[in-house]
């Protein structure tokens, strides 16, 4: 079972590292689940000759209203036992 995130497991010091490390962690949260029930919404690929690293998610949303009436997009979690700090 993957471990609870808390926003405070981040070691980047920069935003494209941080992106980069999120989602090696998430990829690495669909790995720890079965395999006949894994899903795969993460792909990461590395071009070394380039020194680049493409990210590919899909995540599933929801849609709901806050008190003033306003759209509010969330992405839902879909990996089973993924438990929110």
């Amino acid at each position: 079972m993957p471990a609870p995130f808390d926003g405070d497991d981040l070691k980047s010091t920069h935003k494209a590292a941080a992106a980069l490390e999120t989602a090696i962690s998430l990829q690495s949260s669909e790995l720890a689940v079965p395999e006949e029930t894994r899903p795969n919404n993460v792909t990461i690929t590395f071009d070394t000759e380039a020194a680049t690293a493409t990210v590919t998610m899909t995540l599933p949303i929801g849609f709901t209203t806050d008190a003033a009436g306003r759209v509010v997009v969330e992405a839902i979690d879909y990996i089973p036992g993924m438990v929110e700090a």
